[in-house]
């Protein structure tokens, strides 16, 4: 978990730690919804790129799952 503020403009910052992680580059657009109090943000874009940048970074259980398990999840949606 992390925390952030709100500026006088609105913006937040989100935590390097978690850019590095999610793979995210500045000037990147995101979809952003509510629900609640909870804001969701999601990065704009496509199922490749997803997959590109995911490779090797989820886990199931104690093995790394494929862009290939990914890719035919995300067709089963």
């Amino acid at each position: 978990m992390a925390i952030t503020v709100i500026d006088e403009k609105g913006m937040l910052q989100i935590p390097q730690k978690i850019r590095e992680e999610l793979c995210l580059k500045s000037g990147e657009e995101f979809e952003v919804t509510t629900e609640g109090k909870k804001i969701t943000l999601l990065p704009v874009i496509t199922p490749e790129e997803f997959i590109e940048r995911m490779e090797g970074k989820i886990k199931s259980g104690k093995r790394t799952i494929t862009p290939e398990e990914i890719k035919s999840t995300w067709k089963m949606q």
